[in-house]
């Protein structure tokens, strides 16, 4: 996916104190908008809703798939939860053992081999995106399978970008592509790299997961739209 690392690299400026700056973040569909770094360290308050609701449910042996700064990976482990980090950032590796997180893996999510069975898999800030493309779903739902054990969930953090293509009261889609996919654009200390990554509605996670033996249910849904999904093999729950 990304190659330069910069949101690795502004998170460790940040921790380590190496004169950081904000982030600069834009798609092919939106105008470019400030991150500040300091909201990768937000704490459970100032968390959108679905993440609160996700970290609220996470029991068990829990895998937290792109954990970035680990904010969420400490909350559970201050509250007794026996949780990983995983995240494919060298420099955000770095912060995360800086942060004493206990388990912490360096690996991209869908190359990771492992004998452990999870209880809890989460996809938090808007997750869903590593797969990159909507059609590849199927991956997500493939990697669970192997991840989680019998009467495991993953928590699956996403948003619906219908509203964007709204016009004189319908909606203008585009003829081609799946509309939540989206080539998004980081901008940090002069330098740029762009990657492909997709928000994906309700009703087509629910489809990828039936066609993969999973169902599929929204728990969650902050005011700004962004919602929660909760995912379970079909067989055993």
């Amino acid at each position: 996916m990304n190659t330069k690392d910069l949101f690795g690299k502004s998170i460790y400026d940040y921790w380590f104190d190496n004169q950081p700056e904000d982030l600069y973040t834009r798609t092919n569909l939106t105008d470019e908008e400030v991150l500040p770094v300091k909201y990768l360290f937000r704490s459970f308050e100032e968390m959108p809703l679905p993440e609160q609701q996700a970290l609220l449910l996470a029991q068990g042996k829990i895998l937290d798939v792109g954990a970035g700064s680990g904010t969420h990976s400490i909350w559970l482990q201050k509250h007794g939860k026996d949780v990983t980090a995983l995240d494919f950032s060298e420099y955000g590796n770095k912060v995360l053992k800086d942060r004493k997180i206990n388990k912490v893996i360096h690996t991209d999510f869908f190359q990771y081999k492992t004998d452990e069975k999870y209880d809890t898999v989460l996809f938090l800030m808007n997750g869903i995106g590593i797969i990159e493309k909507a059609i590849y779903a199927d991956r997500l739902f493939i990697k669970l399978e192997e991840l989680l054990k019998p009467e495991g969930v993953a928590y699956i953090h996403s948003s619906d970008l219908k509203y964007l293509y709204e016009e004189s009261g319908g909606y203008l889609m585009p003829q081609e592509g799946y509309y939540g996919d989206v080539r998004f654009t980081i901008k940090y200390k002069e330098e740029e790299e762009s990657f492909n990554w997709t928000y994906i509605d309700e009703q087509t996670l629910q489809v990828f997961a039936q066609q993969n033996n999973f169902e599929a249910q929204k728990i969650a849904e902050s005011e700004f739209g962004d919602f929660l999904i909760k995912v379970w093999k079909k067989s055993n729950k």
